[in-house]
């Protein structure tokens, strides 16, 4: 990866491997980084609107987005990003009832 990060999210998606926020060792990262298999190497994509560290990450059932739930940035957070991968933008979602970090979240599919 092009940058050092710790305590970041990882989604696989179909065109790649999504390295997601985290913490560098003196600051919150808002970066994302993807594993271009077709270009077998890392890329940068567009940055979270909101830096955080120990936040979790998954793939919509279509694999056109992935959501980012949470974290921590001095602070517990709700805070709920989707990126697209198609138009590689941000957007905040409405945020979570509880503020969470250190957590883990899964897409059922039925």
């Amino acid at each position: 990866m092009k940058d050092a990060r710790r305590a970041l999210a990882v989604v696989a998606m179909p065109d790649g491997i999504y390295a997601i926020g985290g913490y560098d060792g003196t600051k919150y990262l808002s970066s994302i980084e993807k594993y271009c298999l077709m270009q077998n190497k890392w890329i940068r994509v567009k940055s979270m609107n909101t830096a955080r560290c120990t936040l979790s990450a998954v793939a919509s059932a279509d694999c056109q987005s992935i959501y980012v739930i949470g974290g921590y940035n001095g602070q517990p957070m709700d805070t709920v990003e989707r990126y697209s991968v198609n138009t590689d933008t941000w957007e905040y979602m409405p945020p979570m009832i509880t503020k969470r970090f250190m957590h883990q979240s899964v897409n059922i599919i039925n």
